[in-house]
């Protein structure tokens, strides 16, 4: 039964009460009420309640009793009395009253309406009650009001800032991006921000940016951030924008936004907005630093290959690139003569020099490392107009340097090689002009364009660059592991890692064949870090098996050089919990020769990790004394190609046995490779050579056949 309304209720409350009483229909009807109904006469003596007041009172005794006995914990009684006294005196309804209840400690809110009865003769009678508890309602408008006070405060506090835009008239979202783009520029207007946001266009107060139409947002991207907004579903996800400051910088903010969509129109956006200029300053930076020579402030070799990597995958046919190598000759003598800081000025004038020849061809200028440099052109004419361009740079770099208090000259060779003509990815090219590069400079043209008459190697093994990328990713590379023992103890100390590539179709690949490829590409050193985490992790299961032996790896001089070794070697010893003390790292004496400074540098920083470090081949170089006495190495490793005859040869004996002598007068430790036969072992042992590696002590082997030589072997006792 539906409850009765309020003209109802006044109707009622007009017939006397002993008329009610009488009127079974009526009451019936009140009882079926959900509401409180007390009928009390003047004096607030409850005359009739309803079945719902019945139960609701705390007392079985209602008919009555005073009404304030019935609502003990009811606050403020005396108000609901005098307007019982109102209401029975005037004879008017008193409707929507609200009253507070405390029933242990819990809090109930009471809405009460009042309406006058009367007797037939019109005297006033008293009053009906009518009580509904309304304490959800309270407290959810309590909620409400509360989390918008926070809401209110949050935005106000918020070092972000927070703004909503309002459209009007709506958006129809069925319509075209682009047309419901057009309209929410022209239709948006600033309808609610905060401080933060009035900063933003420079302004103080809240109210002087309100009601400023999009368009005066600052941000120069507006459009395109709308466009974006639309597209992704009427929402934005911390997407970067440029902003103009007030005083006409700009800035880099970050906004996320949501749309308001109701009955398919968009009616509001609500946003927030982030100054993240410092932070997008500092990202830049450290990504200038990471793709930039620190010298020069070139590009380096990463940036260099990113680069040409995205121009070859979005080059349209036709178009011609080209990628020159250059390689400075004698520049060794102006560092000996002049002294380094010369040959750091010579270096830093290059880049502008090599930049100003190519002012009207678009280019990338960067350094590869030491004396080398690279141009690429992504976009060019002809072959023909890169040989001129060679030519021009040539020329350039062969006018006279100007240094604090002298002059110099030197001059280049440069390589070139084009694509499509000639190579379509980065490795090929860097190669071809590589090959060049040397072409040039042994036949001291200056500048040469790549000829596979230059270049020495064969088709098939062309094909194992392509191939060399696949083998390092996918796994396909093998660790061979070569003994070698203490003389003086005769017994194994330590492991050479030799790598082997078994193809899957030219069968097993010489080392002598795939390394040189992978040191004229950008492979060299995802190869050696896979052969520097194979090393590890098999010495380091070793080490848990109670083996203590040093492994070492041979590095390419450009990959000693590269400043992803140090971060690389130190988390992979950390990752396998190899003590550094058990890793040996193999170097040749080319690498003095390149670039001894920053050779120095980074083998010094190798060696505070702990890392051993050794000369690969020494004697088949041309190293200086005087670097070799700076370098912080503990092994000599002399080249097999002097221990091989020396039974035969005295003058292979002689470079051997001085070559010891020499290396103990520098406190440096040798190994011998190339042993044999247990004469040449005898013969090493009577010139007092700490280590011997060789045939006659293992041959290269897997990681199976290392375990049970280990453990059968003469030169080993188990763990």
């Amino acid at each position: 039964m539906k409850e009765l309304s309020q003209t109802q209720l006044a109707s009622v409350a007009k017939i006397q009460v002993a008329e009610v009483a009488e009127n079974l229909d009526l009451l019936s009807l009140l009882d079926a009420m959900r509401s409180i109904i007390f009928y009390v006469d003047r004096d607030a003596v409850v005359v009739h309640g309803n079945i719902t007041a019945r139960r609701w009172a705390p007392s079985r005794f209602v008919i009555g009793s005073f009404l304030v006995d019935l609502i003990p914990d009811w606050r403020d009684v005396n108000r609901l009395l005098a307007e019982i006294a109102i209401v029975s005196e005037m004879g008017t309804a008193s409707w929507g009253l609200e009253f507070l209840a405390s029933t242990h400690g819990v809090e109930h809110w009471f809405r009460v309406d009042l309406i006058p009865t009367k007797r037939t003769d019109a005297d006033a009678a008293g009053a009906m009650i009518v009580i509904d508890e309304i304490s959800e309602s309270v407290r959810t408008e309590y909620a409400l009001q509360e989390s918008e006070a926070r809401y209110k405060a949050f935005i106000a506090n918020s070092s972000d800032a927070i703004w909503c835009y309002s459209i009007s008239p709506p958006v129809d979202i069925r319509q075209p991006a682009d047309v419901q783009v057009q309209k929410i520029m022209s239709t948006a207007v600033l309808a609610e921000c905060n401080v933060q946001l009035a900063k933003l266009f420079g302004a103080n107060k809240i109210e002087h940016v309100v009601g400023a139409r999009l368009h005066r947002s600052r941000s120069v991207s507006t459009r395109r951030d709308v466009a974006k907004f639309v597209e992704n579903g009427y929402r934005l996800e911390e997407t970067e924008l440029q902003l103009l400051t007030s005083d006409g910088k700009r800035g880099c903010m970050q906004s996320s936004a949501i749309g308001v969509v109701e009955n398919g129109f968009l009616t509001r956006a609500w946003g927030i907005t982030r100054d993240i200029t410092e932070r997008r300053n500092y990202i830049d930076k450290m990504e200038h630093l990471a793709n930039h020579d620190a010298l020069t402030q070139l590009p380096n070799r990463e940036l260099l290959y990113s680069t040409i990597e995205r121009a070859l995958e979005r080059r349209k046919d036709g178009r011609v690139m080209a990628l020159m190598l250059i390689d400075l000759d004698r520049f060794k003598e102006i560092n000996d003569t002049l002294g380094h800081v010369a040959g750091d000025e010579v270096l830093k004038q290059i880049g502008p020099r090599l930049k100003s020849e190519l002012s009207e061809i678009k280019s990338l200028v960067a350094r590869l490392g030491g004396d080398e440099f690279a141009v690429f052109l992504p976009s060019v004419r002809s072959v023909q107009q890169v040989v001129i361009a060679g030519h021009r740079l040539l020329d350039c770099l062969c006018d006279v340097f100007e240094l604090q208090g002298s002059k110099t000259e030197i001059s280049a060779s440069i390589g070139i090689s084009t694509c499509p003509h000639q190579a379509e990815d980065v490795s090929t090219l860097m190669r071809y002009a590589d090959v060049a590069m040397y072409h040039a400079k042994k036949s001291m043209k200056g500048v040469a364009l790549y000829d596979s008459n230059f270049d020495p190697h064969s088709p098939v093994r062309l094909a194992l660059m392509g191939a060399l990328g696949k083998a390092v990713r996918e796994n396909e590379l093998l660790l061979h592991y070569q003994p070698k023992v203490s003389m003086e103890r005769h017994h194994v100390y330590g492991l050479e890692a030799l790598v082997r590539w078994n193809h899957s179709h030219l069968g097993f690949v010489p080392p002598e064949e795939f390394i040189p490829i992978a040191e004229m590409s950008n492979m060299i050193y995802p190869m050696t870090y896979w052969v520097m985490e194979n090393a590890i992790r098999t010495n380091a299961a070793l080490y848990a098996k109670g083996y203590r032996l040093t492994i070492a790896v041979n590095l390419s001089p450009r990959t000693v050089t590269d400043d992803r070794l140090l971060t690389d070697l130190s988390n992979l010893l950390k990752r396998y919990q190899l003590p550094s003390h058990l890793l040996e790292l193999e170097i040749t004496e080319s690498l003095i020769l390149l670039e001894p400074d920053r050779a120095f540098a980074a083998l010094k920083s190798i060696g505070d990790l702990g890392v051993k470090l050794a000369i690969d081949d020494f004697g088949t170089g041309y190293s200086s004394l005087a670097y070799l006495k700076r370098l912080p190495v503990q092994t000599l490793k002399i080249d097999k190609s002097f221990v091989l005859d020396m039974l035969d040869d005295e003058q292979d004996e002689i470079i051997v046995n001085s070559t010891i002598n020499l290396a103990h007068n520098l406190g440096l430790s040798v190994v011998a490779e190339g042993v044999e036969c247990e004469a040449v072992y005898q013969r090493l042992s009577d010139h007092h050579c700490d280590c011997a590696q060789g045939y006659h002590i293992a041959p290269p082997m897997n990681d199976l056949e290392l375990e049970s030589w280990l453990k059968n072997s003469r030169w080993t006792s188990c763990p």
